[in-house]
């Protein structure tokens, strides 16, 4: 492939119910959209994607601000220098930069819908997933009160979600954890802390087993692998890893040592496609379930996620729910809906078969052609 433009956007796009971390309150959402256009034997087309950093730099050290920087300086200039690029040959070009997973992974998922568009090919086909439907679970957040939790999940599960994963942190996880789970027979409960204990925290932590829910995600930070690895041995409730896995050296690293039954892989925070496929075909070798994780897609992304969990070992549910759960408009046309309740279907159409429809706000824009940085508004 050629590659003869890149774009950027940040784009803002309004939550349909508000949303709240360990870290804060959201009541919309910016993210940071790629596009690279670009031609192969004479067939143009454009691929995009959307980068998974946040606006702060709670959850990873990249945000929505150096993710755009990275780009714009370094990776975008050195994929339009060598001119012809691919997305596998776009990580040898960049292995210089050091981290800096996320902004690699959204110009790096957009040459893979590029890709999997000018070759006329569905992106689940293309990353050798196939049409299937996906089985979707939720997100919610911290509420006020126990009852105002129970009120939130309500609608996903009348709308048939498989799974909820529910928001804890010290003082917010015992209590409600247990009356999700006595609420919803049935549903599958994905504890995640994002994080959020420590060391002292081990034997607390222990008293969620037994409590009924399907996994406990995330609890301790990276540097912890092995305080995970023990809380796993005390706990029959599989422990599910998201941050700690930023590659398959990560992922085969704590299933050494015991830390894991089941694996969060989010594209951005791994690297790019070509990482999440290495470590998705690992966990498979090593009968580790696997889902696709998201942090509050827009549409754009939300298909990729689709595309991305029709692969054989994404067993559980992910987080690829419809459009209408989490904004009021995610800004692609069409919009991500249940095929039927509580699964998703993969876009049929070349790449991921969504088309911005140009209704967010665009907060700042720029252009990269080979010539230098753009000019674009709100720079």
């Amino acid at each position: 492939m050629t590659i003869e433009r890149i774009t950027l956007r940040l784009v803002t796009a309004r939550l349909a119910h508000p949303f709240e971390n360990r870290w804060q309150r959201y009541h919309t959402w910016t993210k940071l959209q790629v596009e690279v256009d670009g031609e192969s034997d004479g067939t143009a087309g454009t691929g995009r994607a959307e980068c998974s950093a946040m606006e702060t730099p709670f959850y990873n050290y990249e945000t929505i601000e150096t993710a755009w920087y990275v780009i714009e300086r370094f990776l975008g200039p050195m994929l339009l220098e060598a001119g012809r690029s691919d997305p596998v040959a776009c990580m040898r070009l960049w292995r210089e930069v050091n981290g800096h997973e996320e902004a690699k992974a959204a110009l790096e998922t957009a040459l893979w819908d590029l890709q999997a568009r000018l070759r006329g090919r569905p992106l689940c086909e293309e990353l050798g997933g196939t049409v299937r439907p996906v089985p979707a679970g939720a997100t919610v957040g911290i509420e006020p009160t126990v009852e105002e939790l129970l009120a939130s999940i309500a609608p996903s599960v009348r709308a048939g979600y498989r799974r909820v994963r529910l928001k804890i942190k010290p003082g917010w996880d015992l209590v409600p954890v247990r009356e999700v789970v006595a609420a919803f027979p049935g549903l599958q409960v994905v504890a995640d802390a994002n994080a959020a204990y420590d060391e002292t925290h081990l034997e607390h932590l222990t008293r969620l087993d037994g409590l009924g829910m399907h996994a406990l995600e995330q609890p301790f930070p990276r540097q912890l692998l092995r305080t995970t690895a023990e809380l796993q041995k005390r706990m029959a409730t599989p422990i599910c890893l998201d941050e700690q896995v930023h590659s398959l050296r990560e992922v085969r690293e704590a299933a050494e040592l015991g830390a894991c039954r089941m694996v969060n892989i989010k594209v951005g925070r791994v690297g790019g496609i070509g990482e999440a496929l290495r470590v998705h075909d690992f966990c498979a070798s090593a009968g580790i379930p696997a889902f696709v994780g998201a942090k509050w897609d827009q549409g754009i992304a939300r298909w990729t996620n689709i595309a991305v969990a029709t692969l054989p070992n994404m067993t559980e549910a992910s987080d690829v729910g419809p459009s209408s759960t989490y904004y009021l408009d995610d800004g692609v046309e069409p919009p991500v809906v249940f095929h039927t309740p509580g699964f998703v279907l993969p876009g049929t159409g070349p790449g991921t078969a969504a088309e911005p429809t140009g209704t967010l706000t665009v907060e700042r824009h720029t252009e990269l052609t080979g010539k230098g940085p753009g000019t674009g508004a709100g720079r």
